[in-house]
């Protein structure tokens, strides 16, 4: 547990787990199945090219319970809502399409992640999924826009070492200076759990830029 870090989350009985791109040889898909609520299935959601279908056959090697993609295009909120709300853990991955996901994010699909939350659900946001979590994201005019929020006044940044070395956490800071930002490397994943619980998983190269983009803290 890691104490002291200035960020505030969604308060539930479930956990949040941020991580970098997917990896072959990452441990943390394995470590988000040993933590989820084992008595719900696994709901998926992904705009990756092949629609989510490596993503599932990975976790059933890793022997994770029965599981469905959820179709955020679904014209049927109250199915949506029943397949995220009654979920033990679900694994959102963004694909190359941020802004997409952040549109079909729709009040009925956070709430429904929400209700899953307060039931001990694990959240699993995977590569660009990450970034939503947080407060900030650039949409696609260039302009900071509000994201999911799951963490408050944060940017999450993945795929990289250090806040500063993206262009994008560089404008964040500039539009929102008291923002937190948070670097996940690859291969390495945030996890924010009840009771304001802190881990780090992975190879746990986390890096957090407070205010002042000069001040970092590597975790």
């Amino acid at each position: 547990m890691l104490d002291g870090l200035p960020i505030r989350w969604l308060e539930s009985y479930g956990w949040l787990v941020l991580s970098g791109s997917a990896d072959p040889h990452s441990e943390i898909r394995a470590l988000a199945l040993s933590r989820c609520n084992a008595s719900g299935a696994v709901a998926y959601i992904s705009l990756a090219d092949d629609y989510g279908d490596a993503l599932m056959d990975d976790l059933a090697e890793l022997g994770a319970p029965s599981g469905y993609l959820v179709d955020l295009e679904d014209r049927d909120n109250n199915e949506i809502h029943e397949r995220l709300s009654g979920a033990g853990m679900i694994v959102i991955e963004a694909g190359d399409d941020i802004h997409r996901l952040r549109r079909l994010m729709t009040q009925t699909v956070l709430h429904a992640m929400k209700e899953a939350l307060q039931d001990g659900a694990l959240v699993l946001f995977e590569g660009l999924a990450a970034t939503l979590a947080g407060s900030y994201y650039l949409d696609p005019s260039g302009e900071v826009a509000r994201a999911l929020k799951f963490v408050e006044d944060v940017y999450v940044a993945v795929d990289v070492n250090s806040f500063l070395a993206t262009e994008t956490a560089q404008l964040v800071f500039q539009k929102r200076p008291d923002a937190v930002g948070v670097a996940i490397d690859k291969c390495s994943a945030l996890v924010l759990g009840p009771d304001g619980h802190i881990e780090t998983w992975g190879d746990k190269q986390i890096t957090f830029s407070l205010g002042d983009p000069s001040r970092q803290a590597d975790i």
